[in-house]
């Protein structure tokens, strides 16, 4: 009994393992994607208050190249027309340890 215990354990383990590989391998990821994620997260990791502030966008300009809008907000700016945009998210909780959400979406074009 232990034996058919043991080998249901591999089974799953085997079937999740070639799944969970081939799921990585044969999936495409561009390094856009990358790119701006790593660009909010520094922009993030600079200063809690940055969309709080008036030279955010200048900052997100200066930061990441392909930008078709900036959504701070309720605050919005499009900088130009795209057919292909992506969409990436941030939220900033608050600055100097206040709750006041703002959530910063930026669009891009690959």
């Amino acid at each position: 009994m232990r034996f058919l215990e043991a080998l249901a354990i591999s089974l799953v383990f085997v079937v999740f393992s070639v799944s969970f590989h081939a799921l990585l391998v044969y999936r495409y990821q561009s390094y856009h994607v990358f790119t701006v994620n790593r660009a909010l997260a520094w922009l993030l990791l600079r200063s809690d208050s940055l969309p709080y502030r008036n030279n955010f966008e200048n900052l997100v300009l200066e930061t990441i190249p392909n930008v078709v809008y900036i959504r701070n907000g309720s605050s919005s700016k499009y900088l130009r027309n795209s057919s292909l945009v992506y969409s990436f998210r941030a939220i900033w909780l608050g600055f100097n340890g206040t709750i006041s959400p703002k959530i910063v979406v930026v669009g891009v074009e690959p």
